[in-house]
């Protein structure tokens, strides 16, 4: 209204510019496309990322690829997504931009194809399923290497590494020599880490020997091999392999050193003599030296050239945080649950009897991850590319929230479900640099499940440690 339409009212001439005074529109009405305006989970697509973000996953099970297509404005009915000839990929169009993804499997095909998209609501986020159906010469769903996706496999066991021909471990940092194949001439798989405990007291054939005398009673259960008070030994020549180390005697070690110390009794990191990184650690009840395959500056298998056989091929190396994958796939396996409150150490290694031992109360709680391991198997790929990444890629899609860790204090209750496991800083470390880069490939709308933020992290395949692994992936 005009200012004079309000002098009959009595109003002060201030009252009367401030009724007149045009206002700012609110911060809600400013139009949806607007970047600053969207939700945070589409804010994170960068300005400088793609117009279109394409994910396409494939879940073994039920033979079903999820094609997910993150778009800066809402789709119309110009948007377009095709099916190549080949049914190897799928293209979307959209206001002028394309942008093509590789699927982790062949659809089939036989000509390009319009794959129908949802006609409403409008939106930014897309989602397509295609039912995928085993091509003739394609093994993935019923063929003979099906039962081996099935097995939680890592690279280097005793079989494999026995099948090499002087095999030298390398620190991964200097490729400098940690262990010579010539002094290990045995490689022996050592069995799950529970087996002393399962063997004890689930064993139904345990012999009887309770009828002996003490010391002989004492003797027998000493040898029988299951006693849950056994102790592997280290002996020199022979390599023993489990999971994500190698326990090798002192000798056979030659370039490695342990941190000083006065106390024999006590683990302490091992070191590599050229470049003083972290490659192990002591391990006095054993009497011997674990050299770790998953750390960061984890050792490298390869074969010594000479002249009955050609030069041999660069070192193999894999990624941290497929060792780490293949640790929490071991859990799975032998606890039978999917949840895992991980953090790192509490104190330093030289305070505790093992690097795996749970450390005293801490001062103040750890930052630490809780883990849910969602789908353990799925092949993905991204429109986002990655220099070690080549799609498709063997994943495993897990929810994390990123909590704060303290051990339990007298009478509380445990979490029920939940396995606490304790990582290495530098493993831990990678463990979220893991996450965090396997979140940024899923697109905007994926990427979060209600009060879970979602992930992705490398396993081992089947094809890739046949073939020896590759430099740095």
């Amino acid at each position: 209204l005009p200012a004079s339409a309000y002098e009959g009212l009595g109003l002060s001439a201030s009252t009367v510019k401030t009724l007149t005074k045009p206002q700012d529109a609110p911060a809600s009405a400013a139009s949806p496309n607007v970047l600053q305006a969207q939700p945070q989970s589409a804010r994170d697509l960068a300005m400088n990322e793609s117009s279109i973000t394409l994910y396409a996953e494939l879940l073994l099970n039920i033979r079903t690829v999820t094609l997910f297509a993150s778009l800066r404005t809402v789709h119309t009915r110009e948007t377009k997504a095709t099916l190549s000839t080949n049914g190897d990929s799928i293209t979307i169009s959209h206001e002028g931009a394309s942008a093509t993804i590789h699927l982790p499997v062949n659809a089939g095909g036989g000509g390009d194809a319009a794959l129908a998209l949802p006609a409403s609501p409008p939106s930014k986020e897309l989602s397509l399923r295609l039912q995928i159906e085993e091509q003739d010469d394609s093994e993935l769903f019923t063929g003979v290497h099906t039962e081996e996706r099935k097995a939680n496999i890592v690279p280097w066991d005793g079989a494999s590494l026995n099948e090499m021909k002087n095999v030298r471990i390398l620190c991964k940092s200097c490729q400098s020599l940690a262990i010579d194949g010539a002094k290990v001439v045995d490689w022996r798989d050592l069995p799950n880490e529970n087996w002393a405990e399962m063997m004890d007291f689930w064993h139904c054939h345990k012999p009887d020997e309770h009828h002996l005398h003490d010391h002989t009673h004492h003797d027998a259960v000493a040898k029988k091999g299951y006693a849950a008070g056994n102790q592997f030994k280290a002996t020199e020549g022979i390599g023993f392999v489990d999971l994500s180390s190698l326990l090798l005697a002192e000798a056979d070690c030659a370039g490695a050193d342990p941190e000083s110390s006065h106390n024999e009794m006590v683990a302490h990191a091992l070191v590599c003599k050229t470049c003083d990184k972290n490659i192990g650690y002591t391990e006095p009840s054993s009497g011997g030296w674990r050299i770790r395959k998953w750390y960061d500056k984890s050792p490298s298998i390869a074969t010594s050239p000479d002249s009955a056989t050609p030069p041999s091929p660069p070192p193999s190396t894999y990624s941290t945080q497929k060792w780490i994958s293949a640790r929490l796939l071991s859990l799975i396996e032998n606890l039978g649950i999917r949840k895992f409150h991980v953090h790192p150490p509490t104190s330093s290694p030289s305070t505790s009897s093992s690097p795996t031992e749970l450390s005293s109360t801490p001062a103040n709680p750890t930052p630490s991850l809780l883990l849910w391991v969602f789908t353990p198997d799925l092949l993905f790929s991204s429109s986002i590319p990655s220099p070690r990444r080549h799609d498709p890629t063997r994943a495993m899609k897990i929810f994390y929230q990123r909590r704060a860790w303290k051990e339990l204090a007298p009478g509380e209750p445990e979490e029920v479900g939940v396995e606490v496991l304790e990582l290495d800083a530098e493993l831990y470390s990678e463990l979220e640099t893991g996450l965090e880069e396997g979140r940024k490939l899923l697109p905007v709308g994926a990427r979060t499940f209600k009060e879970w933020e979602v992930g992705l992290l490398d396993r081992f395949d089947v094809a890739e440690v046949r073939k020896g692994g590759s430099n740095g992936n």
